[in-house]
């Protein structure tokens, strides 16, 4: 039998003589198991507005986006980009073209990004999901149809409901005469056919048309391109495709994968860190309590240590009494905090307990919540070492001479 483990469990359960040393006990725990929570929540929280960030850029964004390092376009009828097409692996490849361009609708007008995509892109990118008006189509029989940007539409007051046209203005490379406006510039009328929100990075900035439209008010050819998306068959072999694509390629390209695109997945990585750490902070000044907690339990059963000193203990178990101790509030705490945390977000995930306001502004009623093991491990372990910490400090304050002061009445 353990017996430093036997006396702390008594100790813990027992009662105490005087109830504030309960009181002290209890208080300490639930400090524990609150801070130990709030983490859970806190992570869950962030893991939530990450899978729903990262579920609105996969809609639109490609797994591996190939971009020249010099110059603004290339050519993609090379055989570098033939091997490339042919990897194993690709389950997509469009070259796309994107142009800054004056969009005008009635007396309004903005400047924004025209992005010329395949015939065939919507079908394996998930942009209508991301649909709040109209259907989703860049090209017909008759009329060159667009997909806006939410916040364009709502800059430039276009609904898809009027039926009335946007106008797109491009510069016209081949025109050397800038004194005729009219030549100047390559016009062509867009139907705006739906509205999409995504994020405010796109939705102020992009509107979707035919990669035919912009190829030829630009007067390119189909061939020449902005940057090539790839699709891969299987997530797991981004970075094997990317490595052969970069191999085939050289250094005149470089190829970014979906995190490296985006500055938001490194913000978010940094955000919870940061919020790690500050709960992390947080939960070490509240288990502080623990020493006010095991060091009264020593002055309470100061009798019976000055008793279990004279029948042989050494002062080393002793000591190991209380720190088992510390540590047997630290484990309580952290695991009634774990309970409480997942208990708070099931219920979050559930009933949606914590909303938005319902003004229209957001894509979801609820905060979301994502419970991960890994959390749930890192955060349990990170409590009970400082739990650790901690019980150290009183229990190496007791010594024999403190003991022998307080001698048996």
């Amino acid at each position: 039998m353990n017996f430093p483990l036997y006396i702390a469990k008594r100790y813990l359960f027992s009662k105490k003589n005087r109830n504030a040393i309960n009181v002290i006990s209890g208080i300490s725990v639930a400090v524990v198991a609150v801070a130990t929570a709030s983490i859970i929540i806190v992570l869950s929280s962030i893991n939530g507005f990450g899978n729903l960030i990262n579920e609105q850029i996969s809609s639109y964004a490609p797994d591996l986006k190939i971009l020249p390092v010099k110059g603004k376009t290339f050519k993609i009828n090379t055989a570098e980009f033939s091997e490339i097409k042919h990897l194993n692996g690709i389950k997509y490849f469009a070259g796309i073209i994107e142009e800054n361009i004056l969009l005008k609708y009635g007396n309004k007008q903005t400047i924004c990004t025209a992005k010329g995509i395949p015939d065939d892109y919507e079908k394996y990118f998930h942009l209508k999901k991301t649909l709040r008006d109209g259907v989703f189509k860049t090209e017909g029989k008759n009329l060159n149809y667009t997909v806006l940007g939410g916040g364009i539409a709502y800059k430039l007051g276009i609904s898809v409901t009027t039926g009335q046209s946007v106008s797109l203005w491009i510069p016209n490379r081949k025109n050397t005469n800038f004194l005729n406006p009219e030549q100047a510039f390559n016009r062509v009328n867009l139907v705006p056919a739906g509205i999409v929100s995504v994020d405010s990075e796109f939705d102020l900035k992009y509107i979707l048309t035919s990669g035919k439209v912009l190829e030829k008010i630009t007067n390119r050819d189909s061939s020449s391109v902005s940057y090539v998306e790839v699709l891969v068959k299987n997530p797991e072999q981004i970075e094997q495709i990317k490595s052969e694509m970069q191999k085939i390629l050289g250094e005149k390209f470089i190829i970014k994968d979906i995190y490296e695109q985006f500055d938001v997945y490194k913000v978010m990585k940094s955000e919870r860190l940061a919020a790690f750490i500050i709960m992390l902070f947080i939960t070490l000044i509240a288990s502080f309590s623990i020493i006010g907690s095991v060091s009264m339990l020593i002055i309470e059963k100061r009798r019976d240590l000055f008793t279990l000193m004279s029948m042989g203990t050494s002062e080393k178990k002793l000591k190991r009494i209380f720190f088992i101790e510390g540590w047997l509030i630290s484990f309580g705490g952290a695991l009634i905090g774990i309970v409480l945390g997942a208990a708070v977000c099931f219920a979050q995930q559930k009933y949606g307990l914590v909303t938005f306001p319902s003004d229209g502004m957001y894509i979801v009623d609820a905060y979301p919540v994502n419970m991960k093991i890994s959390d749930f491990i890192l955060t349990f372990f990170s409590v009970m070492s400082l739990g650790t910490l901690i019980s150290l400090y009183p229990a190496s304050k007791l010594n024999s001479g403190f003991i022998n002061d307080f001698p048996v009445s």
